[in-house]
């Protein structure tokens, strides 16, 4: 038995093109329960040409729009083609790429001769968002090798290494890490603003931890901060930051407050370990008086030390 796999892609101007994306053949006369279905490593190839075929024909019409001259709809004059290869989450693809001169409406005599490409704009990192995202995930959960590995193994996606992980991590991090600094700005010019009615009540949960320094590794230990902060009907917001590195921790905890509905006025209650420097956090946060109260365990840990 043999299966052809095609792909039939319309383009944006009513053109039909048909691939053939790969082929499959199994032998009923020899067959084992292995070959029933698809293997692992034949669902990797049909990914990785699917998508290349994808792409490639993506970007043929990408090239064809990026030509036209927004200003005088002529076609720009082109100066090479380079080859640029895109990472993506089932597999490397390599596409080619105009550089595109001033359109003649922009240099009618022709003494600009700077050259410029539009794909470079589209994809800076030449990796999209996805495979980005996955790995910074895998990332965060696993060791920088075991997340590569296990990438590797599943999917058709470039082959990366434990520093493409971590970079790819820190990456990310300095994003999150720059949206939450935004929010802490727009939470200052809001902070002169009309009083606006108190919000719903807020619980924020707050824990620390003392992370020790590997023997013979390093010599830094890190004093780190985790919580969550919860309203009703609304999604927890969830955040993190070592004390020693944080710029402006009480600006950070503001900002998620905040974007869970704070005003000045709502009641907020902090739910911890029962260490002293936590409520207070919040309290320099909220800049008003706070309800802090001894998470469960802590709790039942203080009643059973009476009872003996």
């Amino acid at each position: 038995m043999q299966w052809r796999i095609k792909l039939e892609a319309t383009t944006g101007w009513g053109e039909v093109i048909e691939y053939e994306v790969g082929q499959l053949e199994r032998s009923f006369l020899t067959a084992t329960i292995e070959d029933f279905g698809l293997a692992l490593q034949e669902s990797k190839d049909i990914l990785h040409q699917l998508q290349a075929t994808m792409v490639e024909s993506q970007m043929l019409e990408f090239n064809a729009a990026s030509q036209l001259c927004t200003a005088c709809y002529a076609l720009r004059p082109v100066k090479d083609w380079r080859q640029r290869k895109i990472q993506t989450l089932f597999g490397t693809v390599e596409v080619r790429v105009p550089r595109l001169k001033l359109c003649r409406c922009c240099n009618p005599n022709g003494f600009c001769t700077i050259a410029f490409s539009v794909a470079d704009d589209f994809l800076p990192n030449r990796c999209t968002p996805e495979l980005e995202r996955i790995q910074a995930e895998l990332g965060a959960r696993l060791t920088f090798r075991e997340a590569a590995k296990v990438l590797s193994s599943l999917l058709p996606a470039s082959p990366a290494n434990h520093t493409t992980i971590r970079n790819r991590l820190a990456h990310v991090g300095s994003a999150l890490a720059e949206n939450d600094h935004k929010a802490v700005g727009m939470s200052r010019e809001t902070a002169n603003d009309d009083v606006r009615q108190p919000g719903k009540p807020i619980t924020v949960f707050l824990d620390g931890a003392h992370i020790r320094a590997v023997p013979g590794h390093q010599s830094r230990t890190l004093d780190v901060m985790v919580g969550k902060v919860e309203t009703e009907g609304g999604t927890p917001r969830r955040f993190g930051f070592a004390m020693k590195g944080a710029d402006g921790p009480s600006s950070l905890l503001r900002a998620a407050l905040q974007e869970q509905g704070w005003t000045p006025g709502t009641s907020v209650t902090v739910i911890s370990d029962g260490e002293v420097t936590l409520p207070l956090l919040v309290k320099a946060a909220t800049q008003e008086p706070i309800t802090p109260i001894l998470d469960w365990w802590h709790l039942s840990i203080r009643v059973r030390h009476i009872e003996q």
